[in-house]
């Protein structure tokens, strides 16, 4: 059975649907600059989707844990061991729980560390746990750069790996990547490249739109 969620209406009235199995079978990039409706698009697909698929977020500032309010969503505080994160996200992958991975209040290398060891958790559960999931990941330049920025090269590594396993490999595993950015220009390309689906939002700078008309 095929089920379609409500996104919103075109100019002309007509719904917009957007078909589950097709979203969990592929990967969606959502683009937009500060203010474009971007975090709005990722609530709205996500409270659409809340009753018929797990859900993980991994969310830097803080925008998705009232999910936990009307859906059920645990919340993880993000500053947690190694061992702590890796054990949740076999739980989380096991039990089939939805859950926000809250990252907010942490600088920027302990956000990618955390939720880079936290999505390869995830990402190496054994096989019999591998039930769809649809991953998003907000901000996603945070945490797939295209350069390197002031982060040590360990957490970049680490974060970066972990992008690249969701978008590239994870959909055999059935985790399913969404991921969010403000500037294309500033999201690794291999990361980008696999998105098999697009939603751009306003964009201003020369080299995103470039990036976006690629």
């Amino acid at each position: 059975m095929k089920v379609g969620i409500d996104m919103g209406t075109t100019s002309n009235g007509d719904n917009v649907p957007l078909d589950i199995e097709e979203l969990l079978a592929t990967r969606l990039l959502v683009q937009g600059n500060s203010g474009s409706g971007k975090s709005h698009l990722l609530r709205r697909l996500l409270e659409q989707s809340a009753p018929w698929v797990q859900q993980c977020i991994i969310d830097p500032e803080g925008d998705f844990v009232t999910l936990a309010d009307k859906f059920g969503h645990v919340v993880i505080d993000g500053e947690r061991t190694e061992a702590e994160l890796i054990g949740i996200a076999n739980r989380i992958r096991q039990h089939r729980v939805s859950c926000v991975l809250s990252l907010e209040g942490l600088d920027i290398e302990l956000q990618m560390r955390n939720a880079g060891i936290f999505l390869n958790a995830m990402f190496d559960a054994d096989r019999e746990f591998w039930y769809p999931v649809l991953v998003v990941v907000d901000e996603a330049q945070m945490f797939a750069p295209s350069v390197a920025g002031d982060v040590s090269e360990e957490a970049r590594k680490v974060s970066l790996g972990a992008m690249t396993n969701l978008m590239c490999r994870g959909r055999k595993r059935g985790l399913a990547g969404v991921i969010a950015t403000q500037r294309l220009a500033k999201l690794a390309k291999n990361v980008a490249a696999e998105a098999s689906n697009f939603l751009m939002g306003r964009t201003f700078l020369d080299i995103d739109m470039a990036r976006a008309a690629d």
